[in-house]
């Protein structure tokens, strides 16, 4: 009789469609060898809210991310909401009895490590680390998880400095899902003509965020202006204002949310939009620069240098400059072939480092399994 697979249980929350997205790749990696069960413990008035502050006060984020980013600060902010929500941590673990618990966001990470210690048999703990550059210093809150992940070495030498053991370290790549690693050759015709748009004609895909929270329309305005033609896919997510806002605009199609969106993707010569880690990936993986027009500051403000240091793509934030920047990408393809080189290699190295995960995976369930912890 075959034993029952292995069962990791994801963390992840919908604050964002980042951290879902992590989380949904993850699964994508794991499910050959494990059952994987993706699981938001968290109420869904914080995701409610989040896209309510995001969209209106985004000043707000920006002042909480600060003011917490300090070690002493993020080490009280976990130990003030961690009583209220332990408990349903615990029973969320016990009831899946998961064999190795994984975390993709900051906020799940301090109180999934004290339900942890309360459950009858610790469950090998992962914190999955996010941002490319530089992460909150939340994640390092708690210091003895078994592993963490980081995406970038950037990550890895932060989570080095702020006291992460190297003998817990694993640099992972940051892992995508398994559509932007299939998407055909043929994608990019098929696409456009299934959107009534002409292959030929110079397009942008212009990302706001799952929840369509960040503000697009400076941008949209800035393209339709071009004296060159150009089209937009404006993925609106669920946005329904966004959706009807532009409605009948000819050079514009608009894409809810959607779990399918790598064709669409992969048929734009460039990707532009807010500086979010899962977007910014998703570009150089379909080998497209990347153009920061937007990002959420605080959280998304060192993705800026990431992008500029890798040679990804461009960070054109002001208006005039977005303007100047389109019309030569829409009538000059050198500029973006000089970045190819670039994005190519970073994909390969991705690529590369995301098969360290498995094995990573494989060791903490044998080491737990050596200290006595057979799996059901």
């Amino acid at each position: 009789m075959n034993k029952a697979k292995p069962t990791i249980l994801i963390l992840t929350t919908h604050t964002g469609g980042g951290h879902l997205n992590l989380a949904q790749s993850l699964k994508g990696l794991l499910e050959t060898r494990y059952d994987v069960v993706i699981a938001d413990p968290q109420s869904p008035i914080i995701a409610r809210g989040y896209t309510f502050v995001s969209r209106h006060f985004l000043p707000f984020l920006n002042g909480q991310y600060s003011l917490t980013d300090y070690e002493f600060a993020s080490l009280w902010l976990h130990r003030v909401l961690t009583p209220s929500s332990i408990g349903r941590y615990q029973r969320m673990i016990e009831a899946i009895q998961p064999q190795l618990i994984l975390t993709t966001h900051a906020m799940l990470s301090y109180v999934t490590a004290r339900a942890n210690e309360h459950l009858p048999k610790r469950v090998p703990l992962v914190f999955r680390l996010t941002d490319l550059q530089q992460v909150h210093l939340s994640w390092f809150s708690e210091k003895h998880a078994d592993a963490y992940l980081a995406p970038t070495h950037e990550i890895f030498m932060q989570a080095k400095q702020r006291g992460i053991g190297s003998e817990r370290l694993y640099i992972t790549g940051r892992p995508i899902r398994r559509q932007f690693l299939e998407v055909s050759a043929d994608a990019k015709r098929e696409s456009l003509v299934a959107l009534g748009f002409d292959p030929s004609v110079f397009t942008v895909f212009l990302q706001g965020g799952a929840m369509g929270s960040a503000s697009v329309d400076r941008t949209v305005r800035t393209l339709l202006s071009l004296a060159v033609p150009v089209q937009i896919m404006l993925a609106a997510g669920n946005n329904e204002q966004m959706i009807a806002r532009y409605e009948g605009y000819e050079q514009v199609r608009t894409l809810p949310f959607t779990e399918i969106i790598a064709p669409f993707m992969a048929a734009a010569d460039a990707i532009a939009g807010k500086a979010g880690a899962s977007s910014i990936t998703e570009a150089f993986i379909l080998e497209k620069p990347f153009i920061v027009t937007a990002y959420i500051p605080g959280q998304e403000t060192p993705s800026l240098q990431f992008i500029e240091h890798h040679n990804l793509g461009w960070v054109c934030l002001d208006a005039i400059a977005q303007k100047e920047l389109f019309t030569g990408l829409a009538t000059n393809p050198a500029l973006i072939a000089e970045k190819m080189d670039d994005i190519r290699a970073y994909k390969a190295w991705n690529i590369r480092a995301n098969q360290d995960i498995c094995p990573t995976i494989d060791r903490l369930l044998a080491s737990d399994v050596l200290h006595g912890q057979e799996f059901a």
